[in-house]
């Protein structure tokens, strides 16, 4: 099968996105292969194909730096995995340092009160994203989604069985969001 799926991902260098149309795939959800493949990873692809290819490119797609991880960075995760007090699962919210210390950065850089029990740590924005609509969405639940927005976003509304509902807002307006179309776009759902 590991063959069959190779080949299903090199029949087109730009689809990144493995192939779940065929019969492999039977025993995906529904919900799953309603899921677009991924742009970001599309655009990344042919960025890197393109590179291989030895056309000077410079990538818009996955936010990966275009640099190492700096040395002291390496050194102290390094550390930390060789502490045996690191060997057990953290809080299921995260660390509480440090969901102390990002209430005191959200305050000292929002300016908003934010008690650490407020806040959840995740492995990235996409996941929170993807974490609130699997919380806050019923099937059928409307998102207004204010664009220019990250690929992603509609995709966790379907996966959690809601219906993105993009909103669009032009460089005429500086790609600011457009409230009065915000609140045109609200219904019942």
């Amino acid at each position: 099968m590991a063959e069959n799926i190779a080949a299903n991902m090199a029949e087109n260098e730009s689809q990144i996105a493995v192939n779940t149309s065929n019969s492999q795939w039977r025993s995906m959800s529904n919900r799953i292969n309603k899921v677009a493949p991924s742009a970001t990873l599309a655009v990344d692809g042919k960025a890197k194909a393109m590179k291989a290819a030895g056309i000077d490119v410079i990538s818009f797609g996955a936010g990966e730096p275009d640099f190492p991880t700096p040395l002291y960075i390496v050194e102290s995760a390094a550390a930390a995995c060789k502490d045996p007090k690191n060997y057990k699962y953290t809080a299921t919210a995260g660390l509480p340092e440090l969901r102390e210390a990002i209430a005191r950065k959200v305050k000292r850089d929002s300016g908003y009160d934010v008690s650490p029990n407020q806040v959840v740590v995740t492995n990235g924005g996409k996941q929170a994203v993807y974490e609130a609509c699997q919380i806050l969405l019923n099937d059928g639940d409307e998102v207004i989604i204010p664009a220019p927005y990250w690929t992603s976003y509609p995709e966790a509304v379907k996966l959690a069985g809601g219906v993105p509902v993009p909103v669009m807002s032009g460089a005429d307006r500086g790609f600011e969001p457009d409230i009065e179309a915000i609140e045109a776009a609200r219904t019942p759902r």
